[in-house]
């Protein structure tokens, strides 16, 4: 191994909210903050390093620096706008771990969008990386879709996984020691039909933390179904939400006079209009939603028939399906989750029904459209709450959260039991090293070019 030369270390800013420029500041929401760094646009070399796994190393010492330097040869505030790994550099040049070989780490980029679990903390990065040192420690998140499982003895509340440690959230890059939406569910049937007993959807009232994010009053996040502006007006009103949770108490009248689509959130992840207003924070105009509602018509359903048979192919949906940056004004080619009315992965003839029975139907724009989430927060695609990122609008989440879980152990908190010793099944997501394998990693990393 070549000696490691150190280098300057790009300075960083933790804040807790947005106050610089998008435009020209990167800012990624952590359990810490805001982390913001200054955008420093040039060019670098790809260069790809091979690793190979042997079913127990997750550390790396090294597997970062250049082959022929010895050095990081790159600062992760550097962006370039022909990144073949993000859109246009919105995302700075992080190193981008393609594993298992064939599935690049495209969810970096905006693609993330397309997943039908959105969850920001998990799919990003499944590793964190030592830019001083050039060190990669892994997190390579290993998908469990059944494990049967047993209930405790004492009152059924938890179950124990085989598998362990259930993965946990990877943010700027920085390993947390907490929940994301890495446990989907616990059932008591292998058809993962009837009561979630891990999960528990609910609909209420926020307050934006910012004009885009906000955080979620239960946790961790398992998925978000719809995200919805409401008037401050609206926001009082006694007769709709509890008022001390914020919990929507008249569900019929959310859905027949506020015309916000519980029933089928989906069928509002539709484009609205927008209207520009000139913003400080920006410096410069910036779009905002122009009208409350809209149609589900003919064009919408269009655009679901031209995705029809596409299906989820992780790293390999929205931008990352001809890896290339794609910003046509009808979106994401191929699978896009929108369009997967039942959320299984694929557009097909039941996603086609469901969105046809409502044709003609007018609701309220859901902004959860080309949004995300993490274990503690939530976002619109648009901004909500003014020009200039202020917090406290009103917003009603329609989300569902988990009961929680230790990691190391595999303990997972349920919220409602089936009894003490009760057989259930559980879908989750645990870290695994890689396989053994000759160059079963590889990693794309930057030498930069002047």
């Amino acid at each position: 191994m070549n000696q490691v030369l150190l280098q300057r270390i790009p300075e960083r800013i933790y804040e807790p909210n947005i106050i610089h420029n998008p435009d020209t500041w990167m800012g990624i929401w952590t359990p810490g903050g805001w982390r913001v760094h200054k955008k420093r646009w040039g060019k670098a070399q790809s260069l790809t390093v091979q690793l190979s796994g042997d079913g127990k190393t997750t550390f790396f010492p090294g597997a970062l620096c250049d082959p022929d330097t010895g050095r990081v040869e790159w600062r992760d505030d550097l962006h370039q706008k022909d990144d073949p790994f993000t859109d246009a550099g919105i995302y700075p040049s992080d190193p981008r771990v393609e594993y298992p070989v064939g599935r690049p780490r495209w969810a970096v980029s905006h693609t993330l969008l397309c997943y039908p679990f959105a969850d920001h903390t998990l799919y990003t990065h499944e590793y964190t990386w030592d830019m001083t040192h050039g060190h990669l420690q892994t997190h390579f998140h290993k998908h469990v879709e059944l494990e049967e499982a047993v209930t405790d003895n004492n009152d059924g509340m938890t179950v124990r996984v085989r598998n362990t440690p259930i993965s946990q959230t990877v943010e700027g890059n920085v390993h947390y020691p907490l929940p994301n939406s890495a446990v989907r569910g616990v059932w008591q049937d292998a058809g993962k039909t009837g009561t979630n007993l891990y999960a528990k959807r609910i609909v209420q009232r926020i307050a934006m933390h910012n004009g885009v994010y906000a955080i979620a009053p239960h946790t961790p996040v398992v998925q978000c179904h719809g995200m919805y502006e409401i008037s401050t007006a609206e926001a009082n009103d006694r007769g709709m939400f509890d008022a001390a949770t914020g919990e929507c108490i008249d569900p019929d009248r959310l859905r027949d006079d506020w015309l916000i689509p519980i029933d089928e959130p989906r069928i509002g992840l539709m484009r609205f209009p927008e209207r520009l207003v000139a913003s400080r924070v920006y410096e410069r105009e910036i779009g905002m939603k122009s009208e409350p509602y809209g149609v589900v018509d003919q064009a919408h359903l269009d655009q679901l028939e031209l995705r029809m048979g596409t299906t989820l192919s992780m790293g390999r949906v929205g931008y990352g399906m001809e890896n290339a940056f794609d910003s046509s004004a009808e979106g994401y080619r191929g699978y896009a989750c929108t369009y997967d009315m039942n959320n299984d992965g694929v557009i097909d003839q039941l996603d086609r029904e469901i969105l046809a029975r409502h044709l003609g139907r007018t609701v309220r724009y859901n902004l959860y459209w080309g949004a995300y989430y993490g274990g503690d927060w939530l976002t619109t695609t648009i901004n909500i709450a003014g020009a200039e990122h202020q917090p406290g609008a009103p917003a009603v989440a329609d989300y569902e959260y988990g009961g929680g879980y230790e990691a190391g152990s595999g303990t997972i908190r349920l919220l409602e039991t089936p009894g003490p010793g009760q057989r259930v099944f559980v879908e989750y997501h645990h870290d695994a090293p890689a396989e053994p394998g000759e160059n079963n990693i590889l990693i794309h990393v930057y030498r930069e070019t002047p």
